[in-house]
């Protein structure tokens, strides 16, 4: 039996309502937000494939070259529809896993990630994912993990607007369809209303903080969440950065 291709698809584009071309600012010296994410999507074991998948306005070639310096692949599909975005990337590429990560979430982990991938590929669910009410996780982290099989399902069955716009919606919307594992590690602890995702000015300050703390670490890419959760717990005046920040609603 032939192995199952694994890919991650970073949707990215410039064309942000809050905070314009966040992907492309500075987080420290030279290194940019997406060079970061890409980077530590690098340190993965399980990954086959990283895509980054942006749209065709002209903007967004400047990402495409970005995905070429790292010499990973890209893809332009739909600016509005990015449910469609992921199906063609993943038909493209031949995915039989895809995992969803936004480009706005530059210290994802990548040890999480393969245990997850494991967990997904040792267990019987649709969809799996670490970010929500129930898991110790804070917004930033996001991984979602589901089957190409699933991701044509999906594909066929949208129709309304949040349900195109935001690729895993249509599924966390039908329980009933769909059987959902939400991955936690009770070790790690949960810090109330932490968000190390970038949609704000004061979002870009958090993570330029904690990534420079990261650096006087030695820890440039390889880092942990728990070092992360380490900094915060050492001088938790740091949460007053970006706590005005409120996540959007879908």
């Amino acid at each position: 039996m032939s192995k199952n291709k694994i890919g991650v698809i970073v949707q990215a584009r410039m064309g942000s309502t809050r905070l314009p071309g966040k992907i492309l600012k500075i987080l420290h010296e030279k290194e940019r937000v997406i060079d970061i994410l890409i980077k530590r999507l690098k340190l993965s074991k399980k990954l086959d494939e990283i895509i980054i998948a942006t749209t065709p306005d002209i903007k967004n070639e400047a990402i495409i070259e970005v995905a070429t310096e790292h010499e990973v692949k890209s893809f332009v599909g739909d600016e509005d529809n990015v449910l469609s975005r992921y199906f063609y990337a993943a038909k493209k590429f031949n995915l039989d896993v895809i995992i969803r990560i936004t480009s706005d979430c530059p210290f994802v982990d990548p040890m999480i990630l393969d245990d997850m991938i494991n967990f997904f590929q040792s267990n019987n669910y649709d969809y799996v994912r670490n970010v929500d009410e129930t898991t110790n996780f804070p917004r930033g982290f996001e991984i979602e993990i589901f089957s190409s099989k699933v991701l044509s399902e999906i594909f066929t069955e949208a129709k309304t607007k949040p349900e195109k716009e935001h690729v895993t919606y249509y599924i966390y919307t039908h329980p009933e369809k769909f059987t959902m594992f939400s991955y936690n590690i009770e070790k790690l602890k949960k810090i109330d209303n932490l968000r190390l995702t970038i949609d704000e000015e004061a979002d870009l300050k958090m993570c330029r903080e904690i990534y420079k703390r990261l650096i006087e670490k030695q820890k440039p890419v390889d880092f942990s969440i728990f070092d992360i959760v380490k900094i915060v717990e050492d001088s938790p005046e740091l949460m007053e950065i970006n706590k005005s920040v409120q996540q959007k609603k879908v």
